[in-house]
């Protein structure tokens, strides 16, 4: 009897802890989606951690990575109304959701952190779009995007 309040104070924790990753995750979707929305190409490219990938290309120049974000914004490109759809940690096969190709493999598993999170985010159109994002204390940082699809 004496255990039962550790117990679910153990599982209030734990439910908290799940909580608080998912207010993280759709953090990082609402404030990624909100510079692509009001074209602030300059800080996406900042945030942006080289090698990235997009979709299933690893890019390694910075100029690159730097055209890809001023030209979605430039063509007008909008995120509508994003929903995290799911975050998950990256695991063994997440690389697959990108594309499953050894090079997006070897990506995966060199260059991402272990706390890296694979993001989902569907839009009011029904798009879907992946984002690759570390968010430690005081950075967030994007390390791909694929979509819309």
């Amino acid at each position: 009897m004496k255990k039962l309040p550790y117990l679910l104070l153990l599982v209030v924790l734990l439910v908290s802890c799940a909580s608080i990753q998912r207010s993280k995750d759709e953090g990082n979707v609402e404030r990624i989606s909100e510079l692509i929305n009001t074209g602030q190409a300059d800080a996406l490219d900042a945030m942006s951690e080289l090698p990235f990938l997009l979709d299933q290309e690893i890019i390694v120049l910075a100029k690159d990575v730097q055209t890809f974000w001023s030209t979605i914004v430039d063509v007008g490109f909008k995120v509508e109304a994003p929903m995290l759809e799911r975050g998950v940690k990256i695991g063994p096969d997440s690389y697959k959701e990108f594309y499953d190709s050894m090079e997006v493999q070897t990506f995966f598993k060199k260059y991402l952190k272990k706390q890296s999170r694979l993001l989902e985010l569907k839009t009011n159109t029904g798009q879907t779009i992946l984002l690759l994002v570390t968010d430690t204390l005081f950075t967030r940082t994007i390390h791909g995007f694929k979509g819309p699809y």
